[in-house]
């Protein structure tokens, strides 16, 4: 089942999110603190610095990591 729900929580945000990686992290924000509550308001900020620190997509990079802290490897290809 969570696996259903890393997969809906990012599939959302990445549909809705026009515009690229910056215009989908509130939709991602949206999914993660609020609806599954998996993250609190202030361990998504700091995620979401470590994805602007590194290089590449951003709203891939915290799809990646959530679903890691979630439900493993797994929940990280899933995310």
């Amino acid at each position: 089942m969570i696996y259903l729900q890393i997969f809906w929580a990012f599939f959302i945000s990445g549909i809705l999110g026009y515009g690229g990686g910056p215009a989908s992290i509130p939709l991602i924000e949206k999914e993660v603190v609020d609806r599954y509550e998996w993250l609190s308001l202030h361990e998504f900020s700091e995620v979401l610095a470590l994805g602007n620190a590194l290089p590449g997509p951003i709203a891939t990079k915290m799809a990646g990591y959530i679903g890691f802290e979630q439900a493993g490897i797994l929940g990280a290809v899933v995310g």
